[in-house]
């Protein structure tokens, strides 16, 4: 017998280690391929993995055993490896390294290597000079360039921060303590559109430089629902089965819920107000949109305002809606500033009212506070119609009314220019921020300011044909803004023109 078989083994082995460090530690595919992400660097400076996999999936416990293994049997340079470990706590951080401590003093032969007179609550010391350090999201690291960060579902619990201090943080804290060689291990389960995972880890631009994959629970849910006789296949089926995660769910009793936590989908399909493949039904891939679109073939020009709450906090939106004589609306073009002050927004609404000949529409009491004055000390004429979404009941009645649009296919989308395709992937990403819960419309994005200037530009127009949209307004006449004058109506019609793709059945 070889002596120390079983630890010689596992340097080469992960899967040998993993089974032998623990009879509560059991091989399951999805480790297996979780494990691959972790040692294969590809060549990569920094080699980084991010993992998205549903709740008590051991997606925790594996990022334990591959750090354990990387202390006892790797350097880095010739050095011992040093290793951050960040969580949503403190005390989930040491949570953690708890359980690395028992794992190790449990086992036989590995509690040799477990430094306890040099370890502490928060950090691991092993007997050949390698650490772990642990502590939560938010702090503040300076001068440190481990081997390796590990972030351990930091989303957890965040506590008083917001997803923007916590992506602040991951950018001026994290990425600085990478050198090349390093490597940056991420798991965790989604929580909106806009988290930390969706827009540094999992989006177009980061799988540039990042190894990632989503795990559901059911890799064939969609399939099933599609078609019921198909059985659903769990992820874990031994110690996560079918039967167990269909009654987490009744027990939850929450479908968005549930699909963030199990499916691991930011946004359920069945949770979704506007459903993500009826607003792309009509993506008008030849058409340019922007400032000067179809000014002089009578289309009807309604505008949609939003303003913001601040500088640098949400956004300030413009966007400019026509309607053809089929009664397809139009997305023209979209202004969108999170630093113009009210003045100077107001200088660009006058400009966008009397470049398209259009009326204004906003919500009733935040625009005739803050602008009125600020539109007639400039001296002009606006077309102002008021949107009524000043209270809860009203603004559902809104998102409704939009949603309907949709739902009728009688929205379209110019693709054929990157800014507007830019402009245009910004509000369909809000428009998948709305889900149903409860009964009600709720926003889980970061924002939702081009919804709303959306809704209510497309409120103030009339369907053509009424077996298209069952549905009535309920904004108040249009009024106009000054002492002696009042807004020119215009009456206009456009001819046919417009062409467009259908993407989808």
């Amino acid at each position: 017998m070889i002596p120390n078989f079983d630890f010689q083994r596992s340097k080469y082995d992960i899967r040998h280690f993993y089974e032998w460090l623990s009879p509560e530690y059991e091989w399951a595919d999805h480790i297996g391929e979780w494990m691959e992400l972790y040692g294969d660097r590809k060549g990569a400076a920094v080699h980084r993995v991010c993992i998205i996999a549903p709740r008590s999936h051991s997606k925790s416990a594996t990022l334990r055993v591959k750090l354990l293994h990387m202390c006892l049997f790797e350097q880095r340079n010739g050095n011992p490896m040093e290793v951050w470990l960040f969580s949503a706590s403190i005390r989930q951080s040491t949570n953690r390294l708890e359980e690395i401590k028992t794992d190790m003093r449990r086992h036989p032969e590995l509690r040799k290597y477990l430094d306890e007179r040099k370890s502490n609550k928060q950090k691991i010391s092993f007997t050949n000079g390698a650490w772990i350090q642990a502590t939560g999201v938010g702090s503040a690291i300076r001068g440190e360039h481990p081997a390796v960060v590990a972030l351990d579902d930091v989303l957890a619990e965040m506590g008083d921060m917001t997803m923007d201090s916590v992506r602040e943080w991951f950018k001026k804290v994290v990425t600085p303590m990478l050198d090349p060689e390093t490597s940056l291990f991420c798991v965790g389960t989604p929580m909106s559109h806009t988290d930390l995972y969706q827009t540094e880890m999992l989006s177009e631009k980061a799988k540039q430089v990042w190894k990632s994959g989503v795990w559901s629970a059911f890799p064939n849910w969609d399939e099933h629902r599609e078609n019921p006789e198909i059985e659903l296949s769990p992820l874990w089926p031994k110690f996560r089965p079918t039967s167990f995660l269909l009654e987490q769910k009744i027990s939850m009793d929450d479908d968005l819920a549930f699909a963030q936590e199990y499916l691991c989908k930011v946004v359920d399909d069945d949770a979704q107000v506007f459903n993500r493949h009826l607003i792309r039904k009509n993506i008008d891939i030849s058409a340019e949109g922007g400032f000067n679109t179809q000014l002089d073939d009578g289309s009807r020009f309604i505008l949609g305002f939003d303003p913001s709450h601040g500088i640098g906090k949400d956004y300030s939106v413009l966007i400019s809606l026509r309607q053809d004589e089929q009664g397809y609306i139009h997305f023209v073009d979209m202004w969108r500033k999170n630093d113009f002050p009210p003045d100077k927004q107001a200088d660009v609404i006058i400009e966008w009212a009397d470049h398209f000949k259009a009326p204004v529409a906003a919500e009733d009491v935040g625009f005739q506070r803050l602008y009125e004055t600020i539109i007639e000390q400039k001296g002009a004429v606006l077309d102002y119609r008021p949107s009524k979404a000043s209270n809860k009941g009203l603004k559902q009645g809104l998102m409704n009314r939009l949603r309907v649009w949709f739902e009728r296919e009688l929205v379209i989308f110019p693709y054929a220019t990157a800014d507007m395709r830019k402009k245009i992937g910004i509000l369909l990403d809000e428009l998948e921020n709305h889900v149903w819960k409860n009964g009600e419309i709720v926003d889980v994005g970061k924002h939702n300011d081009t919804v709303m200037a959306l809704a209510h530009a497309i409120d103030q127009f009339k369907a053509k044909r009424s077996d298209f949209m069952p549905m009535a307004s309920k904004t108040t006449s249009m009024g106009g803004w000054s002492k002696d004058k009042k807004p020119t109506k215009t009456a206009r019609s456009r001819g046919s023109g417009g062409k467009y793709v259908r993407f989808g059945a």
